[in-house]
């Protein structure tokens, strides 16, 4: 028996030393060492189980995965050991990318190769082999959450359709009568081709502008052309992209959490898979994007003063106070220990309410004085934080649970002008993502704008795109946002 076993063991043991098998790099060389360790370097495929594993990879693209990164044709043209270890890491790499990512939300390591499994990937291949269930394993392990599943349903829907082009030209409005509107109805569904902008079409027209982000009003102007015309392909990449996003998510994010959609401009208070409050943020300028964490709120704060980080004292404000000695004493603000702090008030670039998250970003939610650029479809201002459309509501959401907290209570702590730090019985769980593509509580599919371009070298990473640059990573902020308004 001993002697068997070396000698299986020398088919096997010497290419798992090499971290390259027929040309194809191992992926996880520690989780197939370990496979095979246990198995004492036995080999571990019949053809069967390569059907199998072969019908399964065929099915990543149900995923938006691409098969072919699983070395899928080098599995289906070789035999003996070769074969099987490449088998063996072809099963170990797609589980981690179904159940963690296949690229890194941080990009700290190469697009392809999974970071270290949160499984016992040896022990599931093993049991999905005895049982006949490689198939079934696999498709275990990806995301069940809602947002996933819609994504994964759309993303067949639209590999089945293409539009066509809406010529260029003038805006079209309400009104309207011109040849390219008979086109402009059929991308968007009429049942009929008539040349007439009339109000049927504008409601088309509207809801359209509303579900891809575009400032709606009916007109279809450059924006709106330029969204009507992105091909069927470039929404199918960019859903598979936003399904690889839903793969970084925690397994369970909690019965209520808050997620606030960087690209979209929104905050939703989620409940049961469900948007139970939902308000229009402010985020990071392309200079100091804000990036995406997962957080807890800790604290509410009324009255909050803001410490002026260095970088906004330094850049901006320490130049106003040189050019005009007036401007910290009308902005009130104070200088102590060289830091510049403004005081609490209806002037403050926090408002009057700030939701505390402890997170390595400084990032944290709050009220601003700035309430006409909630009006913008476009809401790319701040220095990284995050500003709320209705930070009220917001807090009598989180302090739901402490009934002592109503909003007069509240609202008489604002008018004292004094700062004050409320901290919840609770704390609230809170993703801060980067969404361009998901399918609304309403059934409808919502693409919004890529203002941080980060879809490209996601979708290109996925593909194995040799465009995808930095090995595959999506591309990092220019500069890390810091807390401010």
């Amino acid at each position: 028996m001993l002697t068997a076993i070396l000698l299986l063991s020398l088919d096997i043991g010497p290419l798992l030393q090499r971290g390259v098998v027929a040309d194809e790099r191992i992926c996880d060389d520690t989780g197939v060492r370990t496979f095979y360790a246990r198995r004492d370097f036995r080999p571990a495929w019949d053809e069967a189980t390569i059907a199998a594993l072969l019908r399964a990879i065929d099915g990543l693209r149900v995923e938006g995965l691409a098969p072919h990164r699983y070395h899928r044709d080098v599995i289906a043209r070789l035999g003996g050991p070769e074969r099987d270890v490449l088998a063996t890491d072809a099963f170990m790499t797609a589980a981690v990318h179904l159940s963690q990512g296949a690229v890194d939300p941080q990009f700290a390591r190469p697009s392809w190769c999974p970071p270290p499994p949160r499984l016992d990937l040896a022990a599931i291949l093993q049991s999905a082999l005895d049982d006949g269930t490689i198939e079934e394993s696999l498709a275990s392990l990806a995301p069940r959450h809602e947002g996933y599943v819609r994504l994964r349903k759309a993303l067949a829907a639209y590999r089945e359709v293409s539009w066509e082009v809406v010529p260029s030209g003038r805006s079209l409005r309400p009104g309207d009568d011109d040849p390219r509107v008979a086109v402009l109805r059929r991308r968007l569904n009429s049942p009929d081709s008539r040349t007439f902008f009339d109000a049927e079409l504008d409601a088309l027209v509207r809801h359209f502008q509303e579900h891809h982000g575009i400032e709606v009003d009916g007109v279809v102007g450059p924006e709106t052309l330029r969204e009507l015309n992105v091909p069927a392909s470039e929404r199918v990449r960019q859903i598979a992209a936003n399904m690889e996003r839903w793969r970084w998510m925690p397994e369970d994010l909690g019965p209520s959490y808050l997620i606030v959609n960087i690209a979209a401009f929104r905050l939703d208070a989620i409940e049961g898979d469900r948007s139970v409050l939902s308000m229009k943020t402010v985020v990071g300028k392309e200079y100091t994007r804000t990036p995406f964490f997962a957080a807890r709120i800790a604290e509410v704060i009324v009255n909050p003063w803001w410490n002026v980080p260095d970088s906004i004292a330094t850049k901006e404000l320490w130049p106003k106070q040189r050019r005009d000695p007036s401007y910290f004493a009308r902005e009130h603000m104070v200088v102590r220990d060289g830091r510049i702090r403004q005081r609490p008030g209806e002037w403050n670039a926090l408002g009057r309410l700030k939701f505390n998250m402890p997170n390595r970003y400084n990032v944290y939610l709050h009220d601003t004085p700035a309430k006409q650029l909630f009006a913008r479809s476009f809401r790319a201002f701040s220095h990284g934080c995050i500003r709320l459309e209705r930070p009220m509501d917001l807090a009598l959401y989180l302090l739901r649970d402490q009934p002592r907290w109503t909003q007069a209570a509240i609202e008489s702590d604002i008018a004292t002008s004094t700062e004050r730090t409320i901290r919840l019985t609770s704390p609230q769980p809170v993703y801060v993502l980067y969404w361009t593509a998901w399918v609304g509580d309403d059934g409808h599919m919502e693409f919004h704008r890529d203002h941080y371009a980060r879809d490209a070298a996601l979708a290109a990473a996925l593909s194995g795109s040799e465009r995808a640059g930095r090995s595959g990573h999506e591309a990092p902020a220019a500069r890390p946002a810091v807390p401010g308004a």
